[in-house]
């Protein structure tokens, strides 16, 4: 991840208490190991992997590295029981670790919720193209600039434009917004070509009305995973969208 004015410290603490993230953190999730099983990598490179890795829940792997400058999610995610020694975690930011890791070939590398808060996504898409084989596949994943909620909230007036980064956003240090023209776009500029696309999750509301409806129990699990399942009718309008590239 690419250093930039962020503090990693608040913004370690203030993801962790941010309680629907951590809704939405199970939902990304399960669309990035739905991505894994598909194309079933070996070797792979997480960029950035919040207080629990994807190595926790994807075990068919011969290696598996970590980027995360946190210290605190470092400490954490070496206390997991899946912890071993073909995992290795390099706490720093990725432009700083290329040298050291450009020779590995990873054939899967996952930057998810990340490529919105740096200062220069279109740097950090550079650094992570240095790690590339013609084989990588590269996931990204970030809010949607154009979800299903923020739409509505639009069209309602609660909102003046799409585009502008939310109060959430704000308070995550988030940087930049995209829809899934814009994504692709900044992929396409580094030279990454995308062979998938789609969104996850549609959310009626925002993080804080969402977390009080889950709270009163107006909307429970089964209601949640039907919204995950929503963009089969409605698939560019989840709260998050994706992209699966490879080398040009």
């Amino acid at each position: 991840m690419l250093a930039n004015n962020r503090d990693i410290a608040q913004y370690t603490k203030d993801y962790l208490n941010h309680d629907f993230e951590n809704t939405m953190v199970e939902y990304r999730r399960k669309k990035v190991l739905e991505i894994l099983n598909k194309y079933r990598p070996q070797n792979i490179l997480e960029v950035g992997c919040g207080i629990q890795s994807i190595f926790d829940f994807y075990s068919n792997y011969q290696t598996f590295t970590v980027v995360e400058p946190s210290k605190q999610f470092c400490e954490m995610i070496k206390k997991s029981e899946k912890y071993n020694q073909n995992i290795s975690i390099v706490g720093d930011f990725l432009e700083n670790k290329i040298e050291q890791l450009k020779h590995n070939k990873y054939d899967f590398i996952i930057v998810s919720c990340l490529l919105h808060e740096v200062m220069a996504p279109q740097k950090l898409l550079e650094s992570v193209k240095l790690l590339c084989t013609e084989e990588t596949i590269v996931h990204i994943n970030v809010p949607n600039a154009k979800s299903f909620h923020l739409l509505w909230a639009y069209k309602s007036g609660l909102i003046d434009t799409l585009g502008n980064l939310t109060e959430t956003a704000k308070k995550l240090q988030q940087n930049t917004t995209f829809d899934l023209d814009k994504l692709i776009s900044i992929a396409n500029q580094v030279n990454l070509d995308v062979i998938d696309k789609g969104s996850y999750f549609i959310k009626p509301f925002n993080h804080s009305k969402m977390q009080k409806c889950m709270a009163l129990g107006i909307i429970d699990e089964q209601l949640l995973n039907g919204l995950y399942k929503l963009t089969n009718y409605i698939p560019d309008m989840g709260a998050e969208i994706f992209i699966n590239c490879r080398l040009k």
